[in-house]
């Protein structure tokens, strides 16, 4: 079980949703900087969204899947999950709501495809650079948040972990 809590993200021993994260927060800082130089002119902005969004949604379905309060024969979805971790850690309540926001948008990148109502299309055609950045920002505060509520066992070992150089500036 512990070959996926690693903290190094190479090898057979690893930790495949800090990964992910990583190459979420690598990709989001590119598209930014590339906005910051080409502006109106940056190529791909929608796709590279999507990328950083479904990048995110996967460390985060992981990071809760391996986190999840309550095991059962079948991991749950990441809301059922967040749900629960909201309640387990005592958290904000409108934290649920928020998540169900993030998560319509990472279903959209993840699920995409021609559905009858079209909501398969419309959730992407919805994530402008302004939402993406919303969810960006949400997912690192979700990454925060978890690695915060186990960092209070005194028996983890995150003590020296620094989530805000995976990430980056945001």
């Amino acid at each position: 079980m512990a070959r996926y809590y690693r903290r190094d993200t190479s090898g057979e021993d690893t930790n495949l949703q800090l990964y992910s994260l990583k190459q979420a927060s690598r990709y989001w800082h590119e598209l930014v900087h590339d906005i910051e130089i080409h502006r109106d002119g940056t190529p791909n902005v929608r796709e590279r969204c999507v990328f950083v969004l479904a990048s995110l949604g996967l460390s985060i379905s992981q990071l809760l899947g391996q986190n999840n309060p309550h095991p059962s024969g079948k991991v749950p979805n990441p809301i059922e999950i967040f749900s629960a971790f909201v309640k387990e850690h005592n958290l904000e309540p409108a934290l649920t709501s928020q998540f169900e926001r993030f998560n319509y948008f990472y279903n959209g990148c993840r699920h995409f495809g021609l559905t009858t109502g079209r909501h398969g299309y419309d959730r992407v055609d919805q994530l402008t650079m302004p939402v993406a950045r919303e969810c960006y920002e949400f997912g690192c505060e979700i990454w925060k948040i978890v690695i915060g509520a186990f960092r209070k066992d005194p028996e983890s070992d995150l003590a020296d972990f620094n989530l805000e150089a995976v990430l980056g500036d945001l």
